[in-house]
């Protein structure tokens, strides 16, 4: 019986809950909270709604633009020390490529812009729904400063429709573990786009970590943070490397200032220490290769009316880090000594990458902006891979504006070009326009 009536409880929420959001005008478009609900139906004896609750939920979820954060309705505990969220939101989109075609409807990655495409195929009508997404965001309601929280956010982006885990993580104070974007990603400074890639040169991974914030300073307008994440192979090797098991984890680490209304600006400097291993064969030993990469990123906010977002980054193994060539076996390339003789014989070269994107959002109401981000890629390899099909820089430009015509209900219309240059100086380029309908719920 008890079970009965908590299913009825659940349901009837769902279908109320468009009664009781507040179609109000005070909506604030900003730089990281992109799913606003006027309400928020609390299961839990008619207990009212309290503003405090949508801050702890945001606290507690991912920066990112596109990462859903306050749910539409929450269950409280028993004894009210926890509260769980459950939301999501339906996005669909229909994009039409032209004068060259990415066969991707979620993700305009540049690289993967044919060169010296096949004659008749420049164009491209898709349709998708596969970033439609799932979410659940415990919270503690503790009075105490350490609190414990738990995220998982999942979209529909594998094979088939096949749900892919996006965010997984539980929170203890300033410490998280888990699965979620890394440390060294500036996710607050991700400018808005449709487009679920982003700029080509955002600097944007998701892995396992383990990580640790700090915030200090008069209003916290200082922020630390250190983390220690999983490896990756991706680099290229001959037959005189062979890939072996990684070992030691990835250190990034960032140091942040933050100022305006509510922290609403800030600037932050990043860095990231890599070692990765691999087998010489023709040597007989294990290498490790230490690189360093560094990132200024941050945004600017002028009155709520206008934002700036910017990041540079640059640094040596770090491919696997830049959106637009993460995968592409970039982070190291092998070298083409034999003589073992020679004490570079079998080992990998370095592979220098810089990327940076610079972005402007305007709101024109609370309820609609637009914006316009430009963005590019650059990868210096060793001498004796220039004048091959190797990815060498890509372009990305992205406009586009956004309305919400009820707070949970959201359209968008998105123009996209990218350009992509390999070191032989052969290159393609493709454009797209598309639309979106996005329901949070």
């Amino acid at each position: 019986m008890k079970r009965s009536k908590f299913i009825f409880a659940v349901l009837s929420a769902m279908l109320m809950y468009p009664h009781f959001v507040n179609a109000q005008e005070e909506i604030i478009i900003t730089k990281k909270h992109n799913h606003h609900h006027g309400e928020m139906l609390i299961i839990n004896n008619d207990h009212p709604h309290d503003s405090m609750y949508v801050i702890i939920f945001e606290e507690n979820a991912p920066e990112r633009f596109n990462a859903p954060k306050t749910p539409s309705f929450a269950f409280m505990s028993k004894n009210q020390k926890y509260l769980m969220g459950i939301g999501g939101y339906v996005k669909g989109t229909i994009s039409m490529d032209f004068n060259g075609a990415i066969n991707n409807p979620a993700y305009f990655t540049t690289s993967a812009i044919p060169v010296n495409p096949a004659p008749g195929n420049d164009k491209l009508l898709q349709f998708n729904a596969n970033q439609s997404s799932l979410f659940y965001n415990l919270v503690s309601l503790s009075d105490n400063k350490t609190k414990f929280g738990a995220y998982v956010n999942m979209n529909f982006s594998g094979q088939n429709y096949t749900p892919q885990i996006q965010d997984a993580y539980i929170t203890y104070g300033g410490l998280l573990l888990g699965r979620t974007t890394s440390i060294f990603t500036d996710a607050a400074a991700i400018p808005p786009t449709i487009d679920a890639e982003g700029p080509n040169g955002l600097t944007y991974k998701t892995n396992n970590v383990i990580n640790y914030r700090s915030h200090w300073g008069e209003r916290k307008r200082f922020s630390t943070g250190v983390g220690l994440e999983m490896p990756t192979t991706d680099f290229t090797v001959s037959n005189n490397q062979s890939i072996t098991n990684q070992f030691i984890p990835d250190i990034p680490s960032y140091i942040q200032y933050a100022w305006g209304k509510g922290n609403s600006s800030h600037v932050r400097l990043s860095s990231i220490i890599r070692n990765v291993n691999y087998r010489n064969n023709l040597q007989d030993k294990n290498n490790i290769i230490s690189t360093y990469a560094c990132q200024l990123s941050g945004l600017v906010t002028v009155k709520e009316k206008l934002v700036f977002y910017y990041q540079l980054a640059y640094g040596t193994g770090i491919t696997s880090y830049i959106q637009d060539v993460s995968g592409l076996k970039l982070d190291f390339l092998a070298n083409q000594i034999i003589d073992i003789e020679n004490k570079d014989a079998g080992k990998l070269d370095h592979v220098n990458s810089m990327s940076y994107y610079a972005g402007v959002q305007y709101n024109f109401t609370p309820r609609a902006f637009m914006s316009c981000t430009f963005s590019q890629v650059d990868i210096d390899v060793p001498d004796n891979y220039k004048d091959t099909n190797l990815y060498k820089e890509g372009y990305y430009l992205a406009t586009n504006f956004f309305w919400y015509a009820k707070p949970n209900v959201q359209f968008g219309a998105e123009y996209l070009y990218g350009k992509r240059a390999d070191q032989n100086d052969n290159w393609g380029q493709a454009n797209r326009l598309q639309v979106m309908l996005q329901y949070n719920f």
